[in-house]
């Protein structure tokens, strides 16, 4: 089965970007785990949302709450669709589980990837009802929680133009220290 949805992470330099216009997003903890999480679409966009290793709170959780996906009950984790946020292909890294030297987080990565690629449909559905939910400003506490999608799309937009202009010039600059 061909999976529409990938554990992976994301460049620092792309998350420490959007930080800047949105203190929603999640922080880039490279000092202790890697910011891993999952890859699907939303329409036309790619998004990224993170994963959180078990947590007692996560089995307090309801199951229908909108901005969050319970792994396994809550016992694995959860993935935090309030803090997803739209990617470019360019800063995203997808995750060989079977690299990760620490085996006890590559278990849990194990069992997180199973009931994601076994319930990415439902994943899928949930992420886009919130997406529609926050970006229709119904419901404040829940915008309260959530990142700014739409203002986070248009500032993805601007950091692939603003990556692409800055090639030219390193490549100018590379030309000139060797002619």
């Amino acid at each position: 089965m061909k999976y529409r949805i990938f554990i992976c992470s994301i460049t620092s330099e792309y998350i420490d970007y959007l930080r800047k216009f949105d203190n929603r997003v999640r922080e880039n903890n490279e000092g202790k785990r890697k910011y891993i999480g999952v890859l699907f679409n939303i329409g036309d966009k790619k998004y990224y949302a993170p994963l959180s290793s078990p947590k007692p709170k996560h089995l307090k959780i309801k199951d229908k709450a909108p901005d969050i996906v319970k792994i396994d009950g809550g016992k694995l984790g959860v993935i935090n669709l309030n803090n997803m946020i739209p990617v470019p292909d360019s800063e995203v890294n997808i995750i060989d589980i079977e690299r990760i030297p620490d085996e006890k987080y590559k278990n849990l990565l194990r069992k997180q990837a199973d009931f994601i690629g076994s319930h990415e449909k439902l994943i899928i559905k949930k992420a886009e009802r919130l997406y529609k939910i926050v970006n229709s400003g119904k419901q404040a506490r829940l915008n309260m929680r959530c990142c700014d999608y739409k203002l986070l799309e248009i500032k993805c937009l601007e950091y692939i133009s603003l990556k692409q202009n800055a090639f030219p010039e390193i490549a100018a600059a590379k030309e000139e220290k060797n002619p």
